[in-house]
């Protein structure tokens, strides 16, 4: 679906700034601030106007999307790290402590290699968007947020 380019009114900028800014409370209510301040702010300003509504749906949107890739990330991490320690116990307990050694450096490596570089990655990237989307109304056009799932249309 083509979406016709929505400018931002003079009067709606400030308040569609505050609401992809929003996220910033994560830091202030960990895990769950950074998908409060968007839901808090759509709803205060999604009846002034369109252009509102539209933007807190999508600071929304982008917010719960990244939630969840964080969340199956963090799961996958998680499971891969202990399946590697399991590995290495039942390795070790076998009588190859090569074997087990091997699987518990091999998955302190994969965490610090592989595990650590993604945290950073989905750390950054969310706040990096954020400014863009700030930058973007403020000039008076629409933002419309990358890899970000349609929850609210």
């Amino acid at each position: 679906m083509i979406r016709s380019p929505l400018t931002i009114p003079e009067p709606d900028r400030t308040p569609a700034i505050i609401t992809h800014l929003s996220p910033l409370a994560g830091f202030v209510i960990p895990t769950l601030g950074n998908l409060l301040g968007p839901l808090v702010a759509w709803l205060a300003y999604r009846d002034r106007s369109r252009a509102l509504d539209e933007q807190g749906k999508e600071a929304l949107n982008f917010q719960i999307s990244w939630w969840l890739y964080s969340l199956v990330l963090g799961v996958l991490g998680f499971v891969l790290f202990s399946l590697g320690l399991l590995g290495g116990a039942v390795g070790a307990a076998a009588g190859a402590p090569d074997v087990g050694a091997f699987a518990f450096l091999g998955s302190f490596g994969a965490f610090f290699l592989l595990f650590l570089p993604v945290l950073l990655i989905v750390s950054v990237v969310p706040f990096v968007f954020m400014i863009l989307a700030v930058v973007r109304v403020s000039a008076g056009q629409a933002y419309h947020y990358p890899l970000s799932i349609r929850f609210l249309k």
